[in-house]
């Protein structure tokens, strides 16, 4: 048609904000068209070195989990994303040694250890905060809510379909409870499930269920928004009055 833009110029617009540099000294930082789990892009260092270029993520996946708790959990998982990529891993990063002409391959190897390093720790850490706050939510709601069904998924006014931690019969109505951990995948997902299924008609109470408000900081608000927010520790006073 003779209003589309040419797909050749959507794609020259778009190439050059996929990938930033910048220059520190005598390094250079590439931020490469990937995301940690906190949404910082993933981003390698090139440095010289005798005989080529020293190509690292400059500890920036150690920094990102280590930030979620985790920074114990650096070195296994590290050793084999190294193995995988075929790059090396130092005390709290991951790197190569190439020539010059190897430098874009190197890049690519590199972001791509530091990135599948970084999720698939946060990944493990936030399933298992996830299934600790489950075993006390369901012995909650099997006590208050008998008819209480899990691992439900419930259709949004937009025709999507969410997976729910657990959805309530009360008073000829129904409650969503939803498990939400402080990472923001959980929080975004958990937020635009809420919003969605709140467009409905006649849309069910939506609680999010998280281990502490006060370490969800930011994302405590995003939660809000989309519902009620209960810790799972609070009294069980705390669940009655969220359903109501």
């Amino acid at each position: 048609m003779a209003d589309r833009t040419p797909l050749i110029d959507i794609t020259k617009a778009i190439v050059p904000t996929l990938v930033s540099f910048k220059a520190w000294g005598d390094a250079s930082f590439i931020n490469m068209p990937m995301a940690y789990p906190s949404g910082a892009f993933v981003t390698v260092r090139l440095t010289h070195r005798p005989g080529g270029v020293k190509v690292s993520d400059s500890g920036f996946a150690f920094r990102e989990i280590e930030s979620f708790g985790a920074g114990r959990s650096f070195a296994k998982t590290a050793q084999t994303a190294a193995e995988e990529f075929e790059v090396k891993v130092g005390k709290r990063s991951v790197y190569v040694d190439v020539q010059e002409h190897e430098v874009e391959r190197a890049i690519l190897d590199v972001s791509a250890a530091s990135h599948a390093i970084a999720s698939r720790i946060v990944n493990r850490v936030s399933s298992d905060v996830e299934a600790t706050i489950s075993d006390e939510l369901h012995t909650r709601l099997d006590r208050l809510f008998p008819k209480t069904s899990y691992e439900e998924r419930i259709t949004g006014a937009s025709s999507t379909e969410w997976e729910v931690s657990a959805v309530s019969k009360i008073d000829g109505g129904s409650a969503v409870f939803q498990i939400v951990t402080n990472y923001p995948i959980s929080v975004y997902k958990a937020s635009t499930a809420f919003h969605d299924i709140a467009a409905l008609d006649n849309p069910p109470r939506l609680i999010s269920v998280v281990r502490s408000k006060a370490e969800m900081g930011k994302s405590y608000s995003i939660l809000h928004q989309a519902g009620r927010v209960i810790e799972v520790g609070q009294p069980d006073s705390a669940f009655e009055r969220a359903v109501a």
